[in-house]
């Protein structure tokens, strides 16, 4: 059994679908900071969520390849729903992540502290996506109030390494 199911176990169909939203919902939030999602975003946002359903065995893979499915076509669905006005917009793209929290904290602690930091690094990913050159200075200061994802709690473990493997896959497909 790979690890999601292993760490899904416990989560009932909603919860896990919950949670496969969270990186479409952190796109739009942190793409969409600004005023607009634009396609540089949306591919990136995209390119890194395949990248991590290369994961080494035992890790996120299958939670990635979970997302990866229709992701593009989720993004677009979800950004044609939201309201246009920006904060309205945030607002509510923020509440529905801070719905993953009571969910996360049902996970393993390494599993659930991964995740986490995953999400961050996507953040971080989709507010550089676009702008600056050579995506240096590229995070606007409505996408800097977003990449840390304060509507998240925080969850840290000592056991987590796999956040290091993706790195070194993303910046290899730089």
């Amino acid at each position: 059994m790979s690890a999601p199911v292993e760490a899904f176990s416990t989560l009932t169909a909603e919860e896990v679908d919950l949670l496969t939203q969270v990186p479409v919902w952190i796109t739009a939030l942190v793409g969409g900071a600004d005023g607009n999602l634009d396609r540089t975003e949306r591919e990136w946002s995209e390119h890194i969520v395949r990248i991590r359903t290369y994961a080494k065995e035992g890790s996120f893979d299958d939670y990635y390849r979970l997302v990866a499915q229709g992701f593009a076509a989720h993004l677009e669905q979800e950004w044609q729903n939201l309201p246009a006005d920006v904060t309205s917009r945030s607002r509510l793209l923020a509440d529905k992540i801070a719905a993953a929290n009571p969910i996360l904290s049902k996970l393993d602690p390494p599993f659930a502290a991964t995740l986490y930091k995953s999400y961050l690094r996507l953040a971080e990913e989709v507010a550089k996506a676009s702008g600056g050159f050579l995506r240096m200075g590229a995070i606007s200061p409505e996408e800097n109030t977003w990449i840390k994802l304060p509507m998240l709690t925080p969850i840290y473990s000592d056991e987590t390494d796999l956040f290091a493997h993706w790195e070194e896959e993303e910046e290899k497909d730089k």
